[in-house]
């Protein structure tokens, strides 16, 4: 597949990556494997991911850990160190300089939004948006050419993903320059305990459930 041109008219070449997270132990369940409109959530995510990137990785820590998905897994580049031991390892596994970063618990992300934060990337190490709650490095773009950084933070145990962002060169896209990408504005929504569920599946339109590929 070829990726959906940016607004400047070319094809943008990025990889993708679902962060699939962990235990979910606010939730009581993966979270990975919940339904929203008809899909789990790792497959929901991914196939918005594709719309716009290829391939596609998922990071499940433990390949196997979710089932038979379709999709190519990679394990952390170091265990239990959160998501910046998935997006080290996706960085290092993709094919292409640009990695969209999509957390499993989001699941109104914008494709579009990433072929903005793709478009605006040059020469910077990480392109994230920010939302009422500020930088959401969860749905964002990182470079190649931060891999050295990203490695030495998991190596130095700065784990944080925003204490991460401190140390790239990021190009921040706020709301004015975001909203024409995501109208709805609802790419940041989050998905973290069992009051969130119901209306997340209010707002998401219901289809037909979706058998891994």
């Amino acid at each position: 597949m070829q990726a959906e041109p940016s607004a400047s008219g070319g094809p943008v070449a990025l990889a993708g990556l679902v962060l699939c997270g962990g235990r979910s132990s606010r939730m009581g369940v993966d979270k990975a494997l919940i339904e929203v409109g008809g899909q789990p959530l790792v497959l929901r995510a991914a196939d918005i991911l594709a719309r716009v990137a290829d391939p596609v990785l998922l990071a499940t820590g433990q390949p196997g850990r979710l089932g038979a998905l379709g999709y190519q897994e990679i394990g952390d580049e170091r265990p239990d160190a959160g998501p910046l031991g998935g997006i080290v390892a996706g960085l290092a596994a993709a094919p292409h300089d640009l990695l969209a970063v999509l957390a499993v618990d989001l699941p109104f992300a914008s494709g579009p939004l990433f072929v903005l934060l793709a478009r605006l990337s040059a020469n910077h190490d990480a392109v994230v948006p920010l939302s009422g709650r500020g930088t959401e490095p969860l749905h964002a773009v990182y470079a190649r050419r931060a891999l050295p950084r990203l490695r030495a933070a998991l190596r130095d145990g700065v784990w944080s993903m925003r204490r991460v962002l401190g140390g790239l060169r990021v190009r921040e896209v706020e709301e004015p320059e975001w909203r024409a990408a995501d109208p709805s504005g609802r790419f940041a929504w989050n998905l973290n305990r069992r009051e969130d569920l119901a209306l997340v599946r209010r707002e998401a339109p219901q289809g037909p459930s979706r058998e891994p590929r």
